[in-house]
């Protein structure tokens, strides 16, 4: 279903739309504040789905990013001491925080930069008996290549064709709330969230309007 959204967005944007985004710089230049949503093909994106605030300048624009989100699965547990298999119910809670930058390499073709903080947390996480609580952070620079359109009646359409990341420091806290801990399960807790690398995505989508 997503995908089916980009190409309707894409074929939008290149069977006319652009045509109403030709001076997409001086239409930027001439708005003071906008505010949008960014999804797309990233994992933060698309479980936090983060609101944007937005500064637009003819060859900078400056902004905010902050999103929440919840996804929930089941699983099997083994349980060593019993030696039985139950049912889990997981929760995962997403959390996005970015300080973004673009710098225009002309109308609309740009290079999207970021600081950002993302948050992944396993409440009530349980493996062989032995309940959690883990968190984990990640501190990433933000890179890509992206094309940004806005129009002459305000609204905005940035594509960016690939956002890449690079760790700088990550976290993970592991907090024992019941069940007999082991060396074994703590290390599980432990990998479960260190496991994450530096978050990267295509198809990056923010839309929304200016003031």
């Amino acid at each position: 279903m997503r995908m089916k959204i980009i190409i309707l967005c894409l074929a939008l944007l290149f069977s006319g739309g652009l045509t109403f985004a030709e001076n997409s710089a001086f239409n930027r230049n001439d708005q003071t504040v906008r505010l949008g949503q960014k999804s797309g093909t990233h994992l933060m994106y698309a479980t936090s789905t983060p609101l944007v605030l937005e500064f637009p300048g003819t060859d900078w624009t400056l902004g905010f990013t902050s999103g929440s989100g919840e996804y929930n699965y089941s699983y099997k547990d083994y349980n060593s001491s019993s030696g039985l298999y139950t049912t889990k119910t997981q929760s995962i809670n997403f959390s996005t925080q970015e300080v973004t930058a673009r710098y225009y390499l002309g109308n609309s073709f740009n290079i999207p930069l970021g600081y950002a903080n993302y948050k992944i947390s396993y409440p009530e996480w349980v493996y062989s008996g032995v309940t959690y609580d883990i968190e984990y952070s990640i501190t990433q620079l933000n890179y890509g290549i992206g094309n940004e359109w806005t129009y002459d009646w305000g609204g905005y359409f940035g594509l960016d064709w690939y956002q890449g990341g690079s760790k700088i420091n990550d976290e993970v806290k592991v907090k024992h709330k019941s069940g007999t801990e082991t060396s074994s399960t703590l290390a599980e807790a432990t990998k479960t969230s260190t496991d994450i690398k530096a978050f990267a995505g295509v198809f990056v989508m923010t839309f929304g309007f200016g003031f």
